[in-house]
């Protein structure tokens, strides 16, 4: 079943930065922190790049970060390792802390308690015995009521009953967010289908043997709802090529973000058509969704594709499709056999070495599960309220250069400037943690294994009881404060529909952001973050937003076309970058956050280049919060569904392209591998 986070509505940067974070005292230092990275002096050959025999000339990014990351060992749980993935554990290590004092206080716990509810969960989580007792639990009965259907209008009977308790579907995904047109309220969007591993994936011709491992997962899969290994092969071949036919229909990640693509409003009779007769209409009166006055259909042409299969030949085929994505989407709460497989095939596909232990798994699907609940604690033990004032004065510092740099631009005319900065100047500011604290779980029930609980059927439980809290939300108008994220993630983002940029409390930690440290190392640091989000309010998706947070094209023509001449040539530079082992970066893919990556470098040198800062730091900073190395498998799926560019191509990339970083390093000239002619340099913002 898959269920999004729409990308349209959140162009999130995920960011591997150099943090230490807050730490337990208890915490174990791990093995890849034992080597820190020491930072490289001067302006020329004496530095710690010079040890590997690196020029700064020739790869800044190794230049920088190469001795520290020849030190480090990925982890054998891991598909990688990067200041994102170790702050992430820190974090991960505090919370993992307070779960346990729950679990050891569980006795003199009231039921219904937040402390209740931490310990059961894990607590059914690591009851291996009562996981395989329960089987499949409560989704035993989905599950049989999309077995027993015998025709189409049966099956999406069963389809629509599932989304309509679960909040999940697999071959018609309905998904509730703000309606871009006008974002004060909701919209029900219908994207594309569940593509498993995705579309670049599957349709990428040197994934054949990935590919095999895959159906190879199903198979087994299928083996687990009860049918023979022979059978199941042949439901996985089944299942793989309509995965693979659909995916031939459905956009690719460069367009699943631009809302001339994807916003599509249909009314209910023109959604209707899009299917056989009669078959939308009863999958949306059994998902309860049949009562909307319009729809936005995301991917009209899989909504097409997907209806030409809605017959009774293909019947036999959704079936098994659907049971499964069931069974695929709930695996990591399902038996101990069927949580393994399913990690042995996501393991595989990022080289990961060694399954993370019991202990591991069950605290990390307890604080994922709970989140905002963690959340609310992380920020207790974590963040300070004096830095947030310093972070929204440095976020106001940002947007006060970015008014200049719009208004010098010579390429826009006095209209569409006047508009830009007025969505600068009406742009929200989220630090730290929300105002108001989701209570989505408060009438869900966990029960202990003492009293008969098991680990699915609490999940269930906790599932249902927030889709049924985002069912009445959903009929009110949008609430601007909720926030897309918790507070404890590494990362930050910016949401179109709302205009705001949200920094959560785990990403404004020392050394990152230190307010003991020079303001160059922050500007590099947080400052690059703040500007990255900020940029993706005029990126190619993101600026065809106003300052409402509304789908509208504020832009004159000539100088939306101007822009867009701009941006094929940041889509050109960066697609003659190599990727990885000969694959170059995708250009279209990655178009957005290369633009992002650009407007901020170009943003945070001007503030340093006012403030008469030392450029020299903060470019070294910013090649090392992006310092990273993953397994040869992640790098190639990165590169498949990431719509980021890869670490070395985000930082060197970006500073051959700033006229900025020439002054600070004069050595670099015509002929090293770091130089760009100043006529190829590209830049929009």
């Amino acid at each position: 079943m898959k269920k999004v986070f729409f990308r349209i509505l959140a162009a999130m940067i995920v960011l591997t930065l150099a943090f230490t974070g807050c730490k337990s005292k208890t915490d174990p230092k791990p093995e890849e922190e034992q080597t820190q990275a020491k930072p490289a002096s001067g302006t020329g050959k004496a530095s710690a790049g010079e040890a590997n025999h690196v020029r700064l000339e020739d790869d800044y990014y190794d230049f920088v970060n190469g001795q520290m990351l020849d030190s480090i060992k990925i982890p054998g749980d891991a598909s990688g390792w990067s200041q994102f993935y170790k702050l992430d554990r820190e974090a991960y290590n505090i919370l993992n802390e307070v779960l346990h004092d729950s679990v050891s206080n569980r006795k003199n716990e009231k039921e219904g308690s937040l402390e209740q509810k931490i310990a059961d969960l894990y607590l059914t989580g690591m009851d291996m015995d009562g996981r395989r007792a329960a089987g499949f639990g409560g989704l035993a009965v989905y599950m049989d009521g999309i077995s027993r259907t015998s025709t189409i209008e049966e099956y999406l009977k069963q389809a629509g009953k599932i989304y309509n308790d679960l909040g999940v579907s697999s071959i018609i995904l309905p998904q509730w967010s703000e309606d871009m047109s006008n974002s004060t309220r909701y919209a029900l969007y219908f994207d594309g289908a569940d593509l498993g591993p995705g579309k670049e994936t599957l349709e990428d011709s040197d994934q054949e043997e990935l590919m095999n491992h895959y159906r190879n997962y199903i198979s087994r899969i299928m083996e687990y709802t009860g049918m023979k290994k022979e059978e199941a092969d042949q439901a996985a071949d089944g299942i793989l090529k309509l995965q693979k036919d659909l995916a031939g229909s459905a956009l690719s990640l460069s367009k699943q973000g631009d809302p001339e693509v994807i916003y599509n409003p249909y009314t209910s009779e023109e959604l209707k058509k899009l299917f056989p007769e009669g078959t939308m209409e009863t999958f949306l009166k059994a998902a309860d969704l049949n009562e909307q006055d319009e729809y936005i259909v995301v991917q009209v042409d899989q909504m097409k594709k997907i209806g030409g299969y809605l017959n009774p030949e293909s019947l036999p085929l959704l079936k098994q499709y659907t049971l499964f994505c069931l069974v695929n989407d709930f695996a990591p709460s399902l038996t101990p056999e069927i949580r393994d497989t399913y990690l042995e095939w996501n393991n595989l596909r990022k080289g990961i070495k060694d399954r993370k232990t019991d202990e591991k798994l069950a605290s990390e699907l307890t604080q994922n599960t709970l989140g905002f609940e963690f959340g609310k604690l992380y920020v207790e033990k974590c963040f300070s309220k004096s830095d947030k004032k310093d972070i929204e004065s440095m976020i106001r510092l940002i947007l006060a250069s970015y008014k200049k740099q719009i208004e010098n631009l010579t390429w826009m005319s006095d209209e569409t400037k006047a508009l830009a900065i007025r969505k600068l100047e009406h742009m929200n500011l989220k630090v730290g943690y929300p105002d108001k604290w989701p209570d989505d779980y408060k009438d869900a029930k966990v029960v202990s294994a003492e009293e008969g609980g098991n680990l699915i059927d609490n999940m269930l439980s906790l599932l249902k009881a927030q889709n049924e809290v985002n069912k009445k939300k959903y009929k009110e108008p949008v609430d601007k404060g909720q926030w897309g994220m918790t507070p404890q993630t590494v990362n930050a983002y910016y949401n179109p529909t709302a205009n705001e940029i949200v920094f959560p409390a785990a990403i404004l930690q020392p050394p990152f952001y230190d307010p003991k440290a020079d303001f160059a190392s922050n500007l590099g640091g947080i400052g690059m973050v703040m500007a990255h989000e900020v940029s993706h309010a005029f990126d190619s998706s993101g600026s065809l937003y106003d300052d409402n947070g509304n789908y509208h094209v504020w832009w004159t023509k000539e100088d939306r076309e101007k822009f867009q001449e701009l941006a094929k040539e940041v889509e050109e530079y960066y697609s003659g970058m190599d990727g990885f082992q000969g694959r170059k970066v995708n250009g279209a893919q990655t178009l957005n956050e290369n633009i992002a990556d650009l407007g901020s470098m170009a943003c945070i040198t001007a503030i340093a280049g006012e403030k008469g800062s030392d450029l020299n730091l903060l470019f070294r900073q910013y090649a090392t919060i992006w310092s990273s190395k993953y397994t040869p498998e992640a790098m190639i799926d990165r590169l498949n569904t990431d719509p980021h560019s890869p670490a070395k191509v985000r930082v060197n990339g970006v500073l051959s392209a700033t006229d900025a970083f020439y002054k600070t390093y004069p050595e670099i000239k015509e002929g090293d591998a770091m130089y760009v002619a100043p006529d190829k340099r590209v830049k929009i913002w």
